[in-house]
């Protein structure tokens, strides 16, 4: 026995030894490979040594479980040979053989860094898969404290609970366009009925909405009241239940890590889990789970990655983990959970508060999805048609957005919406061609969109346009331009004590959003976390909490179009992206109404030469924006009559007219209608023009209008569309501009 013991120890001091012939001992070794992996120390351990051996030109390594992590490739497996070749023996001739734990690391290159295609269902779409996609956490009911609370803390003006949900709608949606059936363990945006706490059910776990769809208890009571956990778990019981082929399960997070600083980025991380609570290695399908549900982590994690840094080149590529987590151990189906960036750390939101990152970080889960299922060069669904319009000839025509990072993501046919007045959408088909002949019956409003499809599925909607053909042969004739396409985030500060979203300053929304739940108020740096009611830097309000938070609706033209058709008078549309496409058109229109809303940059310099044609030939010009100091002040002043004069010009929101009309403007997040956090006092630059509408509470300009011998304009420096009243001061302007007997006092 004693022998025995002693031969054990003798051996396992052979592996702790290193020859003398090897060049760099076990510590600068693990030195050397943490610092090729890259990885930070904010959110990794180092690389250690775990056996060093060498015999004659033959190396094998062994580490701990941090080599594991990697994103191994063919590449960086032979490029990290030849360098610890280099390492240890001093040459790069040396036969090197490296293992993560157990596994040697060219096991661990996945299908997708092999750029493998899949053995079957190469279909181009995800007609008849199963996907389960879920966003994390939610109100749960902590029964020692009496009461519902978030899963995450409160920071930068959202919280986990409801910012995943913001991602997974917009995945949701992709999805399904390429054909999937989405199964989702918690409520979606679409479940708009107040749950048990008095909030909508989409703010609440999964365990109540699994419950609430008939789960039996053992899914969801799991822990003798500890509803923390119950939530935690049920999601993975909840997916093993189900009675369709499950072909993947997504849980979508994001990270708690701080960098301790407003420029690192944490990043992306994936996890994945080995072993299910037995020890089992396959899943149900009969597949290696650590092999599937690796390959479908690196499929999503390379896509985003690859993609987000065409927005943020900085943005990093965490881990690619294998980790004990009962999201991805429970599951007998392909899993994984997504990380997407850290709540926590500012460098991460001042990107992932603005919707257009949203949106590129949903697509690229989308496709990393389609990719894992279909292979490498399965063909994406197209994006959004941006741009459109109908002319006085009811041709409809759109121009088909490119996809600077897909080249296959081109449109092969369009479905183009119309509805007539308040009617359902009739759907009609359009192949080769991008215009349609439209026949517009007089008397009869009509709204269209279109929809961009190929063998991949179809893209989100276009914005709406609309016309209207007046019944009244003498009626005005209107071109409604929507110059409102952006979306973007709030604005933000740094110095060395304080940081964060600038006071005052909300996103404005692609849409709507539901994961605004009110303003930071804690903005010092050195405030740290001591819980999630007590955030520290960063923490914010929760009174918007469960609300939605409506942005750009891309439906300005159908709206301004319907207080148009109440006053009789006809009107086309097009997106601003479209007007030189009508530029001869233009001088037979009496209005030009530009509705610029929140766009950042009101006018492009195409509009600028277009627009001083048309008012020189005698146009009446309506602009509304929130953005008139981007405006090229000499233009403004030569062609408007108006000159920026002040920032931030009302707190109130009281707009009074020359007749003392009053008007309120929203100025805050609201679920009804867009609002303005950035309204701009107006003044006239001669004795021309007149002032046409005033801040009550800062006695500056809000609008400012001028009538000429040949045009006429009325520029409003807020958005027409952010007033609570719409229709009321829209008709009044309308009226002012095309009726010569309408006086300022009568505005």
């Amino acid at each position: 026995m004693r022998t025995s013991k002693y031969i054990f120890v003798l051996a396992l001091c052979s592996l702790l030894v290193v020859p003398a012939k090897a060049q760099i001992g076990m510590h600068e070794l693990g030195d050397s490979l943490t610092v090729w992996t890259g990885f930070s120390p904010v959110w990794s351990p180092a690389v250690r040594i775990k056996n060093l051996r060498v015999n004659g030109n033959n190396v094998t390594v062994r580490t701990n479980s941090v080599l594991r992590d990697v994103r191994w490739t063919p590449e960086n497996v032979a490029q990290l040979k030849l360098k610890v070749s280099q390492w240890v023996l001093g040459h790069e001739k040396g036969k090197v053989t490296i293992q993560a734990l157990n596994t040697n690391i060219d096991d661990l290159i996945t299908d997708c860094a092999r750029k493998s295609k899949p053995s079957v269902n190469q279909n181009c779409d995800l007609t008849d898969r199963n996907i389960v996609l879920y966003p994390s956490h939610g109100l749960y009911y902590n029964r020692d404290r009496g009461e519902w609370i978030w899963q995450r803390a409160t920071l930068w003006t959202t919280v986990e609970d409801l910012y995943s949900q913001e991602y997974v709608r917009l995945i949701k949606k992709m999805l399904e366009n390429a054909g999937a059936t989405i199964y989702m363990p918690r409520a979606g945006l679409e479940q708009q009925t107040l749950g048990v706490s008095g909030m909508p059910e989409w703010t609440e776990g999964a365990r109540y909405w699994v419950k609430a769809q008939g789960a039996d208890s053992a899914i969801w009571n799991l822990y003798d009241g500890d509803e923390y956990k119950d939530d935690m778990k049920c999601r993975a019981m909840w997916v093993n239940a189900l009675d369709v082929p499950v072909d993947l399960c997504l849980a979508f997070h994001t990270d708690g890590q701080d960098s301790g600083n407003d420029s690192t980025i944490i990043g992306t991380l994936v996890i994945y889990t080995a072993k299910d609570d037995e020890g089992k290695t396959t899943l149900r399908n009969g597949k290696d789970r650590e092999h599937t549900n690796r390959n479908l982590a690196d499929w999503i994690q390379t896509q985003i990655v690859s993609d987000l840094r065409t927005i943020a080149p900085e943005w990093t590529r965490r881990q690619l983990k294998e980790a004990n987590y009962c999201e991805t151990r429970v599951p007998v189906v392909p899993s994984l959970i997504l990380e997407l960036l850290s709540h926590k750390n500012m460098a991460d939101m001042k990107y992932g508060l603005d919707p257009t990152f949203r949106f590129t970080a949903a697509r690229a889960v989308y496709k990393g999805i389609l990719r894992s299922l279909n292979g490498a060069n399965a063909t994406v669904q197209p994006l959004p048609v941006q741009e459109l319009g109908i002319d006085p000839n009811g041709v409809l025509q759109w121009v088909p957005t490119e996809d600077a990072l897909e080249a296959n993501a081109t449109p092969a046919y369009y479905m183009v919406y119309t509805q007539a007045d308040e009617g359902e959408w009739d759907i009609q088909q359009v192949e080769k061609t991008t215009q349609l002949q439209v026949d517009l019956k007089p008397g009869v409003r009509y709204n269209f969109y279109v929809v961009a499809g190929n063998d991949g599925g179809l893209s989100f909607p276009s914005p709406i346009i609309s016309a209207y053909r007046s019944e009244r042969e003498e009626a005005p004739l209107a071109l409604i331009v929507d110059g409102f396409s952006d979306s973007y985030g709030p604005e933000w500060f740094a110095d060395s004590t304080y940081a964060g979203i600038m006071p005052g300053s909300y996103a404005c929304e692609n849409g709507f959003s539901c994961a605004y739940i009110g303003e930071q108020w804690d903005f010092t740096r050195s405030h740290e976390w001591l819980n999630d009611d007590n955030c520290g830097w960063g923490a914010c309000y929760r009174d918007h909490a469960g609300q939605l938070t409506i942005g750009n609706t891309h439906d300005w033209c159908a709206r301004h179009g319907y207080a148009l058709r109440k006053m009789r008078i006809s009107y086309v549309s097009c997106t601003a992206g479209m007007l030189e496409n009508y530029s001869s058109q233009i001088p037979q229109f009496q209005l030009v109404d530009f509705v610029c809303g929140r766009q950042r940059q009101p006018l492009e310099e195409a509009h600028y030469a277009l627009l001083t044609e048309y008012l020189t030939k005698g146009g009446k010009l309506l602009l509304s924006t929130d953005h008139f100091s981007t405006i090229d002040a000499q233009w403004a002043k030569e062609n408007l009559h108006a000159a920026y004069y002040a920032a931030k010009a009302t707190r109130s929101g009281r707009v009074s007219s020359p007749r003392h009309r009053l008007y309120q403007l929203i100025l805050e997040p609201n679920e009804e209608q867009i609002f303005t956090c950035t309204p701009e006092g107006l003044k006239t630059t001669d004795t021309t023009a007149i002032r046409m509408a005033t801040y009550e509470d800062m006695r500056c300009g809000a609008a400012v209008g001028y009538r000429g011998q040949k045009s006429k304009t009325l520029v409003y420096g807020f958005p027409l569309e952010a007033i609570q009243d719409f229709e009321k001061i829209y008709k009044h302007s309308i009226e002012w501009l095309i009726y010569e007997e309408k006086e300022p006092s009568d505005f």
